[in-house]
């Protein structure tokens, strides 16, 4: 069922990648090979720092956009896993956030991908202890504490 979804999501007009991570920042399932995989792992962690950080400080996160390498990425969170989407132009991302809304309802109650997301649950704030920070990350968690 992952695959049709992320099937549904690719044929949305402009949008060139999605890849559903968990909060390991592993790769469960992705569509399109617009960016390296390597990449889409690094992605998935500078977000989920985001997220831990926003979580600590008593906000809770859904989603989040950026204008990325002249694409529109989307970050849509939900329980232990977060899907990624990339696309090309902003027309589009009313849409998106509908759809990836329904997205998130449907793989909740999938009970494969539950099987798969179990195998691969992670805390988010656990890439907020370890990992390679920049300065500018280094300064923003220390505040955190």
């Amino acid at each position: 069922m992952p695959e049709r979804i992320l099937k549904e999501i690719r044929n949305i007009d402009t949008v060139e990648l999605v890849a559903i991570c968990s909060f390991k920042g592993e790769i469960g399932f992705k569509s399109g090979n617009m960016i390296p995989d390597d990449e889409i792992r690094q992605i998935a962690i500078y977000l989920l720092r985001i997220y831990a950080a926003q979580k600590l400080t008593g906000n809770k996160l859904l989603s989040m956009e950026f204008y990325w390498n002249n694409h529109f990425l989307t970050a849509r969170f939900a329980d232990g896993f977060l899907i990624i989407t990339v696309c090309s132009s902003s027309e589009v991302l009313a849409l998106l956030r509908i759809t990836l809304n329904v997205t998130v309802a449907n793989l909740s109650e999938n009970k494969p991908f539950l099987k798969w997301l179990k195998k691969h649950k992670q805390d988010a704030s656990k890439h907020l202890r370890r990992g390679a920070f920049d300065d500018l990350e280094i300064g923003l968690i220390s505040r955190l504490g």
